[in-house]
């Protein structure tokens, strides 16, 4: 489905193949406490649990993930995916995230989240894509600016900081999509 050296662009990213030579520049931003505390995943990622990841997600058919480049410098700047791929239902959970703070606020991540939502609804024919954003999240409004619907809200579900937050559902259909281009 996605070979090793395709890429996509977008106005200011490309999204490209996840290469082996740089998992541990993601793995050092997925540790990042400023970053972490908007991840499901909470401990520290080792670098065998990262060797694992690779692994896995050039064996997987249920999920696509990229790097996202700036596309002026191809710097790799952060990642982004389509999760849990629905074929019969056709959909899927987004991720995103821009690790380099250099690139933070800049419109790489709503451009690269354009990009990844194209080639899901054009590419991969899916009907919905969807995510699960903590209210401690910023990113929740730039997603809400780019279409994504509140479905519900998941109240007190995840702890992080010494308190509870909320978890907040969304979700962009491809008629959604659609009306928008």
């Amino acid at each position: 489905m996605w070979g090793l050296n395709n890429m996509i662009n977008g106005k200011k990213t490309t999204l490209q193949s996840v290469k082996e030579h740089n998992i541990e520049q993601l793995r050092n931003w997925r540790n990042n406490p400023d970053l972490r505390k908007y991840f499901r995943e909470y401990r520290e990622i080792s670098r065998p649990m990262q060797a694992a990841w690779f692994n896995k997600i050039n064996n997987d058919n249920n999920q696509v993930n990229f790097e996202i480049h700036d596309k002026e410098s191809d710097k790799i700047i952060g990642h982004c995916g389509l999760y849990y791929i629905s074929w019969v239902h056709r959909h899927a959970e987004f991720g995103i995230y821009i690790g380099d703070f250099n690139f933070r606020n800049g419109g790489y991540g709503s451009d690269a989240l354009r990009t990844l939502v194209k080639y899901g609804f054009e590419d991969l024919n899916l009907n919905k894509i969807w995510c699960e954003v903590y209210t401690n999240n910023s990113a929740l409004g730039v997603y809400e600016r780019l279409g994504f619907v509140r479905e519900g809200t998941l109240r007190q579900s995840y702890f992080n900081e010494g308190k509870y937050w909320d978890s907040n559902v969304l979700s962009l259909l491809r008629s959604e999509y659609e009306q928008q281009k």
